[in-house]
C-alpha cells in the first residue's frame, strides 16, 4: 500500500513539473533566438535590423531597425511616406507566410525605425489583426 502511495506521489511531483509551454511563451522565446543568432542584420545599405522581440503582456512582435545616413534625416519622415511605408508593409504582413501562425494567433506588429545619431524613433508602425485581416 505504501509502495502505491509512494509511486501515486512521484508521479503528480512528475507532472506537475512538466509544464507546457505557452505559444505567446514559444514566441518569445523564438524571437530571442532569433535575434541572438541573427542580428544585427543588414537589410540595406541605410537600414540594420538590430532585433525582434515580443510582449507577452501586449501580444506584439517587434521589429526594431536603426536608419543611417540617407535615411536617417527627421524631415524625410513625412504623412506622406509615412503612409506609403504603411500600406507597403501591411501588404507584406498580409502576404507572408512566415507570419501566418502569428497572424491565426491574432498578434500584433510593430516596426521600429530609430536613428543611428540621436537613437529616437523616427517611424513607428503598428499593425493590430483588425488591420492585416
Amino acid at each position: 500500500m505504501n509502495r502505491y502511495i509512494i509511486l501515486l506521489i512521484l508521479i503528480l511531483i512528475a507532472l506537475t513539473g512538466c509544464k507546457k509551454q505557452t505559444l505567446e511563451e514559444r514566441i518569445y522565446q523564438e524571437a530571442r533566438q532569433f535575434t541572438l543568432k541573427n542580428c544585427p542584420k543588414t537589410i540595406d545599405q541605410f537600414t540594420t535590423l538590430d532585433s525582434c522581440t515580443f510582449s507577452i503582456v501586449k501580444r506584439s512582435y517587434y521589429y526594431n531597425y536603426t536608419v543611417t545616413d540617407n535615411l536617417d534625416i527627421d524631415s524625410l519622415y513625412t504623412q506622406e511616406l509615412y503612409d506609403k511605408f504603411r500600406e507597403q508593409l501591411l501588404s507584406d504582413i498580409k502576404n507572408s507566410i512566415q507570419l501566418k501562425t502569428l497572424k491565426d494567433a491574432g498578434i500584433s506588429f510593430c516596426y521600429r525605425y530609430h536613428s543611428a545619431r540621436s537613437g529616437k524613433i523616427l517611424m513607428l508602425q503598428k499593425f493590430t489583426p483588425k488591420d492585416y485581416k
